[in-house]
């Protein structure tokens, strides 16, 4: 960029596009010397203290600066290098941790509190995601939970547990409670997150990896995405209607009651559930794929089921509806030893050559 067209841009936007600029080139710069996470950066002001996200700033600033002339481009090509790799993973990461995470927060006295750990607990079955967090922040360990089918990452040591409350800071929207003890342990200020989830925030990814679910609708011959959380005043704020580009959930309240213990149990459900949502569905999760190889293998199938999923209608002894119980049986039998006891399966043809 020529020294003339810099001047006009920061003329153009003042101090603000200056600070992107500059915050930017020091995300790169810092990037280089420690790839893991020393570019990763938190503003406090000297008068307040208060804690600014990096995060924030960026997005912020980054959209307010595609309309000047000259600079827009320059941002473009910053946008795309480490910090926007590390806005997307602390992203997803914040749907993990709200999902199947857990602040461990012990009572220290009678008023304060203190954060033990950090844990992540899910089936053996979706290992990966624990080891992509791990991969990726060169920290915490892993553990595997004896004679039971599942692993815990755990995040124990002071300063990494102070770095990812940082770093996840006004990303956490369900686990909020233990996030704020966490805040006040570390002498953070906290920073109420966004509930309008924007356009494909990875945010959406990891809570599909964790509480959500792909499953296939039968009568209704279509895949489907839900996602059904513990009804509550954090929940109940989330939108996800502008989060996948031309489809909206449909929300359902319902209540239940646990049959053991007779409590009554509220919760919130996100349905996508439309026969032309299944393909902007697809389109979404190609571009912030699933960390769960079971349920990201059942997105990838879509688009080929789109191209069958008319077969149904035909006889069952057509080569055409051969197709359509080949696809099904392939699908609900990746990674699941139980798909025998799915309900549909004794409607579609079990012939030898397509069980095995």
């Amino acid at each position: 960029m020529g020294q003339n067209k810099l001047c006009f841009a920061i003329d153009y936007m003042q101090g603000t596009i200056f600070l992107v600029y500059y915050l930017l080139f020091n995300f790169i710069y810092l990037s280089k010397l420690d790839p893991s996470r020393s570019f990763n950066l938190l503003l406090n002001s000297e008068n307040n203290n208060n804690t600014v996200s990096i995060y924030r700033l960026y997005w912020a600033n980054i959209e307010s600066a595609e309309n000047c002339k000259g600079f827009s481009e320059t941002i473009r090509q910053l946008s795309n290098l480490k910090s926007k790799r590390d806005f997307d993973f602390y992203n997803w990461f914040a749907g993990i941790i709200d999902g199947d995470g857990n602040f461990d927060i012990r009572k220290s006295s009678s008023s304060n509190y203190k954060l033990k750990a950090i844990r992540i607990k899910l089936h053996n079955r979706d290992i990966k995601i624990l080891t992509r967090i791990q991969n990726y922040l060169h920290l915490g360990r892993i553990k595997s939970i004896n004679n039971k089918p599942y692993s815990i990452y755990i995040v124990s040591k002071y300063n990494d547990m102070r770095f990812l409350i940082q770093s996840l800071n006004g990303l956490i929207r369900i686990k909020v409670p233990g996030f704020k003890k966490a805040c006040v342990y570390f002498n953070i200020d906290y920073i109420e997150p966004d509930y309008n989830i924007r356009l494909l925030d990875p945010y959406f990814s990891g809570l599909i990896d964790t509480d959500g679910s792909i499953v296939f609708n039968f009568s209704s011959n279509r895949i489907e995405c839900n996602l059904e959380l513990q009804y509550n005043n954090y929940t109940k704020k989330l939108n996800f209607n502008n989060t996948i580009p031309y489809y909206k959930p449909y929300i359902l309240l319902r209540k239940s009651t646990n049959q053991k213990t007779r409590k009554e149990y509220k919760s919130i459900a996100f349905k996508y559930q439309t026969v032309k949502g299944m393909l902007f569905l697809y389109h979404f999760f190609m571009k912030n794929r699933l960390y769960s190889d079971f349920k990201f293998y059942r997105v990838t199938k879509i688009k080929e089921f789109l191209i069958i999923r008319n077969f149904k209608n035909e006889p069952q002894n057509s080569l055409g509806f051969k197709k359509y119980s080949s696809f099904l049986l392939d699908w609900i039998q990746y990674k699941n030893p139980l798909w025998f006891k799915v309900p549909f399966v004794d409607k579609i043809r079990l012939d030898k050559e397509i069980v095995q």
